[in-house]
């Protein structure tokens, strides 16, 4: 009996140590987060901007502050290049600051520079400010772009790539 408790115990020990190894090796080898439940909370997390029209132009951000030119039934593609106009509402922004955008992905949490120093043209499309801007993401899901006027975060927006 003694020898069936003896077995039973290390074959108990002998799983547990192989099961925390395998997780272990799956959160090393996967920095996606692919881990289930944990995916699905995170996903949850972040929700695309509201879309909203000005003067005739649709565009995705937060009304009266910023946003790009975007209509809700085109796609943003991941690794195409797009062009799209950033507007800007309020007397704190100048003409001539410059712009710069940094993408942060929602899963991975890698961070891109999508725009650097474009500079602000002025007022366009009843908008006190705007930059005309390329944008590439270089991988699909949701990401936060954060806009940057002259170094200091002006507000941001949050939108979907498709793969």
């Amino acid at each position: 009996m003694k020898r069936i408790i003896g077995f039973v115990t290390i074959c108990g020990l002998l799983l547990v140590g192989c099961s925390h190894k395998e997780s272990n090796d799956i959160m090393l080898h996967d920095n996606s987060l692919s881990l289930g439940g944990e995916v699905l909370a995170k996903e949850n997390e972040w929700q695309e901007s509201e879309y909203f029209t000005f003067e005739n132009l649709s565009f995705i951000g937060e009304p009266q502050l910023l946003g790009f030119t975007h209509n809700k039934e085109e796609k943003i593609a991941a690794s195409q290049i797009g062009k799209y106009g950033w507007h800007f509402w309020g007397e704190s922004v100048k003409s001539g600051d410059f712009l710069r955008i940094k993408g942060t992905h929602q899963l991975t949490g890698k961070e891109v520079e999508l725009v650097s120093n474009a500079k602000l043209l002025g007022p366009n499309s009843g908008a006190d400010n705007h930059a005309p801007t390329n944008m590439t993401f270089p991988i699909g899901g949701m990401w936060k772009l954060d806009a940057y006027i002259d170094g200091k975060l002006f507000g941001s927006v949050y939108v979907k790539v498709e793969n």
